[in-house]
């Protein structure tokens, strides 16, 4: 026999050689199926039965004290009541070798049999010194003992489990037995890590040895799946491969491996914490997986995929049997046998009747004649068939484990010659290992399946699932309940049920999108009975996620509805993003939605239902559960969670600094860290831990000053209000929101008044004596939502102009309540992932040197970087800083924002940055001389409106026109206002304000000396009389007088000194025929009058000296045709 490659060889060669007698005896003996049954239901299956059965203890313990799993587990594989030790390990390998046809040769078996007698003998050892230790715990030389038998047990399985994975060509055949030695190795380190304050470890060896249960768990679980994987495809693809030796392989080798690694997860003492009462009970790990016996001719005439299609079921939510239809052939009396059988089922805690199609023939001549009710699970099954033909069923029955005995009687007569009973189940009697009774059952009949041969002769299959499976999903008041995601009663049209990998104990149930749809999946638990009115629990999730997503996770209690948000990690990915069923371990991660502060709060003896549905998922998206977790919040858990927080706050904490003396913060921790690290070391209990709770106070404090010693942006936290900054009206602080620590910055949208929009802003410079010169700075900051903000940083120009659109996504971070003491910030429901750790958010809003303009969507934390070339003190370039909002609806709430040294610069940068600054200094010099230019032409044509360099009187021939002029001109002054804020000082801010002065003032004084009240016009026809068809228009931003008629007049009466001398004069223009005029007359009938007619072009101004008798007179504006505008009218005494 080749023992070259372990699958190589032909199954049928064992038996190729027997006679017909040999044949015959075979089949009188039930060996119908090509290998002797007693190596298909071998002890070795019931023996592996026991070992998951004294692990979660539905298997009685050996007798004694168990104060370690391990006492348990040894008498199972090492009993006592055998004169060879060995064989339960000569059984592992002659099951497994009978499996996959290939001979256990004298060296391995002696070999393997050797490695577990030095295996027994250690553990024996640690076990007596364990045992002996936990007696007299305070016992410092039984302390010393346990320890360093510990260290030299865990060496040794180890070393063995390595030598087993690597003894070329046995790995399958060995497989067993190397699951069993994978088992010890965690179990061990399971007691390691539960007593590991009592050892006296130090916290750096207890997390080295959990790093190591977690190493190693991944690696036993990736070498037993890779290798049981192995086995599958030879048996699949061999050319004359029989099903029922690919089905044996597969049930035999699920209970004895894959149901092994099913626990280990279960074995990581932080996640599942020991029972303080006894460190034996683990939490329940419920195996939802399937496994098939079947009655099959031989050899079967199908191919395997074929009745792996017939005889098994595809994915599906687990199912218990309800009911069972029976067809039966009825034309001829001596031909009645089995035809075809039907199936009701329903879902866990469901009463809806589910039913499967028809299996096999209930055509012409077959009849539905039994209908079996099944309202207790079965145990056991027999088949009563023909043996020659084979598989011409007459007779089944079901043995409940209620006592009763439903049976399937085809009435056959008369009765057949040759008959034969064959029986299935599962029990951890090693002497009858498929007869089993209802005290050492460990599997119930979950599905029936019929598949034709002929006409009278069919294939059967029963399915079964093990007991451990609660009906109910009961809540356990005293222990963490684990419920199999496929124990759902209802998913939708995207949610479905996949493969599971085969480390999981059954299948999963992958949430997916079409696009508009998220998959969602309910799960029906029941509580158990207890005398409080409610109790507390947390809920945990364990996933696999293709990318982060957003889980919506809720329950439902008497009618009343409570859920709350999470946030998975991202922790696989598969090409063409295809729904994996090869999960590895390491993909899975655990989220909890409800926990010790934010808990589930449950009634006694009531069913709850949790719901599971992700929120905005893509087509591309893929949430897969394995399983819901309930966890009692007892004082010990809470006691354990104080632990786990305190010394995953001292991680945090130390993490913000770059050395042990905690004088400086890394690079990468920002200030919104600090403030985060700050609210759960707040929350650490004062009375468990009141030292370490200071120290750690201490040390975030500390973090905080040196965050804001190194930040050369002025109060950036906003705890001084906008100390610092220059802002527009419609900006608050504000602290009422939890997502920050103490005061954060709300921006409310721009305004908008009679169509002209005015952006909210707020701005800060950085003075040049802040920097450093050839350095990279930091821009970073926190944005808990908004709406078209933009951020703008710059220094020679816009080096960083950010558009961010942030959603409010964060506001299940605390609960939305306040007291007079403000938010209790203890109180806090799940935290996503990605926030939990600011430090590692993917930061989607950063530098490109590439982009000048960038639009950032969904990234709550940014950071860009901006360069200084040389400094300038006298310049003060300095470093600008602004957020800004230009659309009404836009808004934004922003904290933590710093600019921070990251270091000099050199290579690329800096010749970027002298590029820069050079492009920026020619620009500059422009500007100026620009500025100067203009600059000079204002000031020349206000210089020529006052009679001295005061200012204190007008030239008295200066007219309003040209005071506009200069008006006009200073308008002109270029770069006044700052490019993004149009009403934020620019370079020329200083000039522009110095010059406008001067024209205010020529215009005070012009309206001062000017005896017409408002003589120019600038507030309409005000002070005047108006008759007819004269109105005051803007033309050219100038108000002009205009009289479009001849019966139109305009006219004012003036008081004034009539032994003074005045002056008249008018700026006007005439259209039209006719004339205009412009008339002075006095109450002794003097008058004097200004003409103006259409040959004068444009604008003229005329003067006339008048010396009034009276101290009263009159202006009066008219004209004869046509019209007639007047720009100004002056009437000054000669005496100005």
């Amino acid at each position: 026999m080749n023992s070259g490659y372990p699958l190589a060889n032909d199954l049928q060669g064992s038996i190729k050689n027997t006679n017909y007698k040999d044949w015959l005896a075979m089949c009188e003996n039930n060996q119908q199926y090509g290998v002797n049954p007693a190596a298909i239901n071998s002890s070795s299956v019931s023996t592996a039965l026991k070992v998951a059965g004294a692990i979660l203890k539905f298997v009685n313990p050996p007798a004694g004290t168990v104060l370690t799993v391990l006492s348990a587990v040894l008498p199972i594989l090492w009993p006592t009541n055998t004169p060879t030790p060995e064989r339960v390990w000569n059984d592992f390998m002659t099951n497994t070798g009978n499996l996959i046809d290939q001979t256990v040769t004298a060296y391995v078996r002696t070999d393997a049999n050797a490695k577990m007698t030095v295996v027994k003998d250690y553990l024996d050892q640690y076990t007596t010194k364990f045992n002996t230790w936990k007696r007299e715990p305070n016992n410092q030389s039984y302390r010393t003992a346990v320890i360093t038998q510990f260290n030299l047990t865990s060496a040794k399985l180890r070393e063995t489990a390595v030598y087993f994975s690597n003894l070329v060509g046995y790995e399958l055949l060995l497989l067993p037995i190397y699951a069993q030695v994978a088992n010890f190795n965690l179990l061990l380190i399971r007691d390691g890590l539960i007593n590991a304050q009592e050892w006296s470890l130090a916290r750096s060896a207890g997390d080295q040895l959990y790093n190591t249960m977690v190493q190693y768990t991944k690696e036993y679980i990736a070498h037993s799946i890779t290798w049981y994987n192995k086995g599958l495809d030879v048996l699949r693809n061999k050319s004359n491969g029989q099903w029922i030796t690919f089905n044996d392989y597969k049930r035999e080798m699920t209970i004895q491996v894959l149901d092994i690694l099913a626990l280990f997860a279960s074995y990581d003492p932080r996640r599942y914490p020991a029972d303080k009462i006894d460190n034996t009970k683990l939490s329940k790990t419920e195996f939802t997986r399937e496994i098939y016996t079947a009655l099959v001719e031989s050899p079967s005439s199908k191919s395997i995929a074929a009745l792996e299609a017939a005889l098994t079921r595809d994915v599906h939510l687990f199912t218990w049997l309800k009911r069972v239809d029976f067809w039966t052939n009825t034309i001829y009396q001596d031909l009645r046998f089995l035809s075809a059988n039907k199936i009701g089922f329903s879902y866990t805690n469901s009463s809806a009747m589910q039913e499967s199609g028809i299996y096999g023939s209930s055509g012409f001549g077959s009849n539905l004649t039994h209908q079996i009710q099944l309202n207790s699970n079965v145990y056991k099954t027999s088949i009563t068939d023909t043996s020659s033909p084979s598989n011409r069923v007459t007779k089944m029955d079901f043995y409940k484990i209620d006592g009763t005995l439903a049976s399937y009687n085809s009435n056959i007569t008369p009765t057949p010659e040759g008959l034969r009973t064959t029986f299935f189940g599962f029990s951890t009697n090693e002497n009858t290992p498929n007869q089993p009774t209802v005290n050492d059952y460990t599997h119930i009949l979950s599905y029936i399946k019929t598949d034709v041969i002929d006409y009278n002769s069919n294939r059967v299959s029963f399915a079964w699932t093990h007991k451990i499976v609660d009906p109910n999903n009961q809540i356990y008041t005293d222990a963490i309940t684990q419920v199999p995601a496929v124990k759902s009663n209802s998913l939708n049209a995207t949610a479905k049920v996949i493969k599971g990998p085969g480390h999981t104990g059954g299948d999963l149930v992958a949430l997916t999108s079409n696009g508009t749809l998220s998959g969602r999946m309910e799960i029906q638990c029941k509580t158990s009975i207890f005398n409080d009115p409610t109790r507390s629990y947390g809920l945990r999730i364990r996933y696999a996620a293709n990318s982060p997503i957003v889980l919506n996770v809720s329950y439902v209690l008497q009618g009343v509805s409570r859920g709350t948000t999470i946030s998975t990690e991202s922790t696989f990915s598969r090409p063409n993003n295809i729904i994996p069923t090869d999960l590895k371990y390491e993909e899975f991660r655990y989220k909890d939605p409800f926990d010790a502060i934010v808990p589930m709060r449950l009634s006694s003896n009531q069913l709850i239902t949790i719901a599971i549905q992700p929120s905005n998922m893509t087509s591309n998206n893929q949430v897969i559960i394995d399983r819901i977790e309930i966890i009692p919040i007892t004082q010990s858990v809470l006691d354990e969670t104080e632990n786990q927080n305190l010394e995953s706050e001292r991680e945090v904490v130390n993490a913000l600094f770059t050395n042990d003396a905690k004088d400086a913060l890394n690079i990468g921790t920002t200030d919104y860290d600090i403030d985060q690290a700050a609210n759960p070391v707040e929350c650490i209990s004062e009375e468990l831990y009141p030292k370490e709770k200071m120290l750690l106070l201490d040390e975030v404090k500390n973090a905080k000053q040196l965050s804001q010693s190194r930040n050369v942006l002025q109060n950036g936290d906003f705890e001084s209000a906008t100390l610092g900054w220059t802002t527009s009206d419609n900006i608050t602080i504000q602290e009422d929101d939890p997502i920050f620590k103490g005061h954060y910055l709300h921006m409310s949208g721009a305004r908008e008044i009679d169509g002209t929009i005015f952006p909210t802003y707020i701005f800060q410079k950085i003075d040049e004596s802040k920097l450093k010169p050839y350095t990279r700075y930091l821009v970073r900051g926190f944005v808990g939502s908004s709406k078209d903000v933009e951020l703008v940083v710059s220094r020679y120009g816009e080096e960083i102009d950010a558009i961010m659109n942030v959603p409010a996504d964060l506001n299940y971070l605390y609960p939305s309540t306040f007291d007079c003491e403000g938010s209790n910030r203890c109180e806090t429901s799940a935290v996503p992932a990605n926030i939990g750790n600011t430090s590692d958010m993917s930061y989607s809003c950063q530098y490109d040197t590439g982009k000048k303009h960038v639009v950032c969507q969904d990234s709550h934390q940014f950071s860009f970087t901006i360069d200084t070339g040389a400094l300038d003190t006298n310049e003060n370039i300095g470093v600008w800083v602004m957020f800004k909002i230009s659309s009404p609806d836009g808004y934004a709430s922003l904290d933590n924002l710093e600019v921070i040294e990251e270091g000099p610069i050199d290579g690329e940068a800096l010749s970027r940055v002298k590029h820069m600054e050079k492009k920026w200094n020619d620009q500059m010099e422009a500007k100026r001389s620009e500025t100067q230019q203009a600059y000079d032409v204002a000031k020349q044509a206000i210089n020529a409106l006052f009679t001295n360099v005061q200012d204190e009187a007008l030239q008295f021939d200066t007219t309003l026109a040209q005071i506009q002029y200069a008006e006009y001109l200073v308008q002109s002054i270029p770069y006044v206002y700052n490019d993004w804020l149009s009403d934020v000082p620019g370079m020329n801010y200083d000039i522009y304000v110095e010059l406008d002065a001067r024209v205010a003032q020529a215009r005070y004084l012009y309206d001062t000396r000017n005896i017409i009240k408002n003589g120019d016009f600038t507030q309409g026809v005000m002070g005047w009389h108006v008759t007819g068809n004269a109105d005051v228009q803007q033309i050219d931003g100038v108000s002009v007088l205009v009289l479009s008629n001849w019966s139109a007049g305009v006219s004012q009466n003036v008081h004034l000194q009539h032994n003074h001398g005045y002056v008249l004069r008018v700026i006007a223009k005439k259209e039209g025929p006719g004339n205009g005029y412009v008339t002075l007359m006095d109450c002794e009938e003097n008058q004097e009058k200004l003409t103006f007619t259409s040959c004068e072009e444009g604008y003229i101004t005329k003067t006339v000296d008048v010396f009034p008798d009276t101290d009263r007179v009159r202006i009066e504006i008219g004209e004869t045709e046509g019209s007639f505008y007047i720009e100004s009218i002056e009437l000054i005494c000669m005496n100005e």
